[in-house]
């Protein structure tokens, strides 16, 4: 399995599981009332910002387990990182196809914003998108090394 591979797995995972927690958690939130107050951008701002801290520590510690939890099965103390020309023509496919996720997801805010939507509702619009886009692009990253383009 390339190096490629088991990160866009490792990826696929972390992705889930971080933005799984962060939507529970917020949904609780949200049906609690905390984001209906005049401090909600300040609470919205917070969360956020967690998220992105703790979604890439824990992208980095799931890369590091896996990666030790792989070389101890495998035997494989060394693992090729090398990247040729078919790796960089799947990642420049399926980064296209995230930035496309990404760009619906933008233009749909801009019309949930246009059309009286709140912003908590809105940032949600665009999060969301951006995690579907993640996911995508890991499983298209998988597809594309097992079909062997």
């Amino acid at each position: 399995m390339p190096q490629q591979e088991k990160s866009a797995i490792i990826s696929l995972f972390s992705i889930t599981i971080v933005f799984g927690f962060y939507f529970y958690f917020t949904r609780q939130n949200y049906q609690a009332g905390l984001f209906d107050t005049p401090d909600a951008g300040i609470l919205i701002g917070k969360s956020i910002l967690w998220l992105i801290f703790g979604g890439g520590v824990f992208q980095i510690i799931a890369h590091i387990v896996f990666n030790i939890i792989y070389a101890i099965i495998t035997k494989d103390a060394n693992p090729s990182s090398l990247i040729d020309e078919r790796d960089k023509l799947i990642e420049l496919r399926t980064l296209r196809i995230a930035y496309y996720i990404i760009f619906v997801g933008f233009i749909t805010t801009m019309i949930a914003l246009a059309m009286g939507q709140s912003i908590f509702i809105s940032i949600h619009f665009l999060l969301s998108f951006t995690v579907i886009a993640g996911i995508v692009e890991s499983l298209m990253q998988i597809f594309f090394y097992r079909r062997g383009i």
